[in-house]
């Protein structure tokens, strides 16, 4: 008998993990008043794998009309990394203690948020876009070489971006609250504006 319940109850412990599984992988609704605008790849560039390529330019584009039309709102950016296909970067920055000014030695613990700030950089330079109405941040659980693009209320902050992801530090602080001084900080790594004639290369 006590078989059987051991039985029965791991039977019911792998059912629940599966479900679990199941629910985590589907995805979930969007909080009210949240809109996905679009997503970018960073697959191209080995050297610089942390660079705004040039395939991003339609979504940078839609997310800065929807910015423009809508002053209220505010634009959330998730940064990821993936662990196997951005092995190639994993070896990079491994003795580095300090961030990596030029962007071809980014540790690959720091290369979500590059990703995320390098895009921020780029939208609030080349579109003057008021930096505070971007947050950076990064999705740790989920693998990708990607930034997504998320239009939210205006009353989001790094306190509440209404996605639950965490927030990058970036250098100079723009959006609050504001890292404390002990905390590790980056600041994006620049690059020329993209020709809307290349949008398909790098």
């Amino acid at each position: 008998m006590l078989k059987t319940k051991s039985r029965w109850g791991a039977a019911i412990l792998a059912a629940l993990v599966t479900a679990a599984a199941i629910a985590q992988s589907q995805p979930q609704p969007l909080p009210q008043g949240v809109e996905k605008i679009g997503v970018i790849l960073f697959d191209k560039d080995k050297v610089r794998p942390a660079r705004v390529e040039n395939s991003a330019l339609p979504v940078i584009e839609e997310a800065v009309k929807r910015l423009k039309e809508s002053p209220d709102k505010k634009l959330v950016l998730v940064g990821q990394a993936d662990m196997v296909k951005d092995d190639e970067t994993e070896r990079n920055g491994m003795q580095r203690e300090t961030e990596d000014p030029s962007g071809r030695d980014v540790r690959f613990e720091d290369l979500a948020a590059y990703r995320a700030l390098n895009t921020k950089w780029y939208i609030a330079t080349y579109y003057q876009i008021d930096p505070s109405r971007i947050l950076p941040t990064t999705e740790d659980y989920v693998d990708g070489q990607t930034v997504t693009f998320y239009v939210v209320p205006g009353t989001a902050d790094f306190n509440h971006n209404f996605l639950g992801t965490t927030k990058t530090n970036e250098k100079p602080c723009t959006v609050k609250p504001c890292y404390t001084p002990d905390e590790e900080t980056l600041s994006a790594h620049p690059r020329s504006r993209i020709p809307k004639t290349t949008q398909a290369t790098r």
